[in-house]
């Protein structure tokens, strides 16, 4: 097969373009097809990252969820510009997405929170999530306060548990190809509209 066939089309919607990747990654990546890394910069300046699951997308962005008082919450709140990187090494692609990260509507927020097994819904409340845990009994304790207290009643989300959206501004796709000579396609919106090119490997 002509290699040229199996180039990226910069003339697509680049949000089409995850969709039908991300569906061929949900068929073939063994595990958390939906992992991202999350890239952050602290007060300051120190850049620092970390795994979370992608949990929906659209035109709008990629969202994921976690306590805003954990470090990469603060983070955000500091600064709101952060970067995205998918790898799936079993259909060897990758997507990095750099934008704008924004609380996400709180009734959707309570719609996904409410959709989360029981002990999750617990542990979201258990946990202090990046402050020091003295040993993991304190960590289980807080677990049976919580379950404790929420027995027999409705789980209600913590309010500073809830969703960000990253609202992409440049997306860059990357394609395996022979002789490392990668295939890589860069999408930056600009007055709304898409404006893309090819780079370099």
């Amino acid at each position: 097969m002509n290699e040229n066939n199996n180039l990226i089309d910069i003339k697509q919607n680049p949000l089409n373009l995850f969709d039908r990747w991300f569906e061929e990654a949900k068929l073939k990546e063994i595990n958390d097809p939906n992992a991202m890394n999350l890239a952050t910069v602290s007060t300051d300046l120190h850049p620092t990252s970390r795994m979370v699951l992608l949990k929906s997308f659209n035109e709008d962005g990629f969202v994921f969820y976690t306590n805003l008082n954990s470090k990469k919450g603060l983070a955000i709140k500091n600064n709101s510009q952060v970067a995205l990187n998918f790898y799936w090494k079993s259909i060897q692609r990758q997507v990095c997405i750099e934008g704008k990260a924004k609380i996400i509507n709180q009734n959707e927020a309570d719609k996904y929170f409410d959709s989360r097994s029981k002990e999750s819904r617990i542990g979201a409340w258990a946990s202090k999530q990046s402050s020091e845990l003295k040993n993991r009994e304190e960590l289980e304790n807080r677990v049976k306060e919580y379950k404790k207290k929420f027995e027999g009643s409705k789980i209600p989300r913590p309010k500073n548990w809830t969703g960000l959206i990253v609202e992409p501004q440049l997306i860059e796709f990357w394609q395996k190809m022979p002789s490392r000579l990668h295939d890589r396609a860069e999408f930056v919106k600009v007055n709304n509209r898409w404006i893309s090119r090819k780079l370099y490997p």
